[in-house]
């Protein structure tokens, strides 16, 4: 009975390793400057043209990455919310067009309105999938919620055809070296928010989340 128990467990947390398997780190820069600092998890599978949620691997041709969490820290002293938005919708323009701009234009609104000040440098931002929509957090609060679609749409900004740099593209799809990981992951594990910004962002979290937090914990 406990062997059993334990082959189950066993599977189930492979399972979950699987799903939340690093892909790599990059570097967000523009104009010479690291903004942010990003790493990519995800699962790999064999390409499906048929899906819509796959992003090719660099490590091969057959292979795809399955998005389902991104971590995003702050690697400038401050990013103000119009340059941090400005950043984003130009490299999703140039991926994904105007028409794809005007799908997204609602969950995009959702996803910047939810910063209610500037960034500063350690923040850290996490988009990722749970139960069927894209969590989107800030410091270990979770701030909205939206399409499972907008992460798949977020990364694929990043390592699509038409990428911010191609080393970032590298970075978060396994194309770079394993001495640039090692320096990016160094350099993305030193950043993370101090006691007194994570109290602060606690304030930014919409009321309906904060009351459905306060049910979970009763």
């Amino acid at each position: 009975m406990y062997k059993a128990l334990f082959c189950m467990l066993v599977v189930a947390f492979s399972s979950l390793v699987n799903a939340n398997q690093l892909q790599g780190y990059g570097a967000f820069t523009d104009l010479n400057k690291d903004w942010m600092l990003v790493a990519l998890y995800g699962q790999n599978a064999m390409k499906d043209s048929a899906a819509d949620l796959q992003l090719s691997s660099s490590h091969s041709s057959d292979v795809a990455i399955l998005p389902t969490r991104l971590e995003i820290k702050i690697a400038t002293e401050k990013f103000t919310q119009r340059r941090f938005r400005a950043l984003w919708l130009e490299a999703m323009a140039v991926e994904h067009g105007t028409e794809g701009m005007q799908q997204l234009n609602e969950s995009l609104e959702s996803f910047f309105s939810a910063l209610k000040g500037p960034l500063i440098r350690g923040d850290m931002l996490v988009l990722e999938l749970e139960n069927g929509q894209t969590q989107v957090s800030l410091n270990y609060q979770t701030l909205t919620k939206l399409p499972a679609s907008f992460l798949h749409k977020l990364v694929a900004s990043m390592v699509g055809k038409h990428p911010p740099s191609k080393a970032l593209r590298e970075g978060l799809t396994g194309g770079s070296s394993a001495r640039e990981q090692g320096d990016l992951a160094i350099r993305f594990e030193r950043l993370e928010p101090t006691l007194p910004r994570i109290a602060q962002v606690s304030r930014w979290k919409p009321r309906h989340v904060k009351r459905l937090a306060s049910q979970e914990a009763l």
